[in-house]
């Protein structure tokens, strides 16, 4: 989907005086799906754009093209010319307000809609109505509502969390729902991380930094390699990489651990050990390309999934 279209769905969508999560919600989508129409990552299908189009009053053709706009300006033109003139004018005054007030905050209040605050230059909005209070940072991709339904987090980022207050008293965290916080507490650990096996959450559980302080302390007084026996530091990222692999499969993570600490181990050992940093230096060169392959690689996934 181009551009034009995705600003003509957010330009669409504020003129209804809607959130993404209202849209999202009267669709039967989810807000992230929204979300990525405005910034023209993904298009709607053919029902929704249907739908779209009768929630906004206004044809297909004008919503994807813009075209009704046009042809129903040039038959106002061949019916009225006095109507027209009037128009443009009125249009020409919102526009001319429109480029004084771009770098400033956009303010809309109104006793049907609420207050509605919109910065076009950091691309954040506040909606205060009857539904709620609703922040939305869409470069960010973070929203955060509160409302008669509870409290709603949401974000896009790739290692982001939704959580959601219901009215029951449960809470929702990337779609599973506890009982309670202490549930919740429980069954996650203090990054949000959640467990998804026994083997997952018993690995991750288990003291290894302790361990590995333990073989380094007898490497050292038994053997006296207490300058190489920090190498088994690198140990530590790479065992709970594995861990967090056993429990959700998550290779291209895996893949980022431990070419990451296996270049830097390396690097050490030849500049330290070795007296060789020339040209072992250039594999440093090579950690943030596969960092970011990788992440490429999950967002690709993460998008397929939805």
């Amino acid at each position: 989907m181009d551009l034009a279209m995705a600003q003509r769905l957010v330009d669409r969508r504020k003129a209804a005086g809607l959130s993404q999560e209202a849209l999202a919600a009267q669709l039967g989508v989810s807000r992230q799906a929204v979300s990525k129409w405005e910034r023209s990552e993904s298009s709607p299908d053919t029902d929704n754009l249907i739908a779209l189009a009768a929630l906004y009053g206004v044809s297909l053709d004008e919503l994807l093209y813009g075209e009704a706009m046009a042809s129903a300006d040039d038959e106002a033109q061949n019916s009225n010319a006095g109507t027209k003139a009037s128009d443009k004018a009125e249009e020409a005054e919102a526009s001319a307000e429109h480029a004084d007030c771009s770098d400033k905050p956009l303010v809309d209040i109104s006793l049907a809609r609420g207050i509605h605050v919109i910065d076009p230059n950091k691309g954040k909005e506040v909606h205060v109505g009857w539904s709620g209070i609703h922040v939305a940072n869409e470069r960010k991709g973070e929203e955060v509502h509160v409302g008669p339904g509870g409290l709603h987090i949401d974000t896009l980022e790739d290692d982001g969390h939704s959580v959601h207050i219901n009215d029951d008293g449960t809470v929702t965290i990337d779609g599973e729902t506890f009982s309670s916080w202490k549930e919740a507490y429980d069954k996650l650990d203090h990054h949000g991380k959640h467990f998804h096996t026994k083997v997952g959450r018993t690995w991750n559980k288990f003291p290894f930094p302790a361990l590995v302080a333990l073989a380094y302390l007898v490497l050292g007084i038994v053997y006296g390699t207490w300058a190489t026996g920090l190498f088994l530091v690198f140990l530590i990222p790479v065992y709970y990489a594995l861990g967090d692999f056993i429990d959700q499969r998550h290779l291209s993570k895996l893949i980022d651990v431990v070419y990451s600490v296996s270049a830097e181990a390396w690097f050490l050992y030849m500049w330290l050990c070795l007296e060789q940093p020339h040209p072992a230096w250039v594999i440093l060169i090579t950690i943030p390309v596969v960092k970011a392959l990788m992440r490429w690689c999950r967002k690709q996934w993460k998008h397929r999934k939805q």
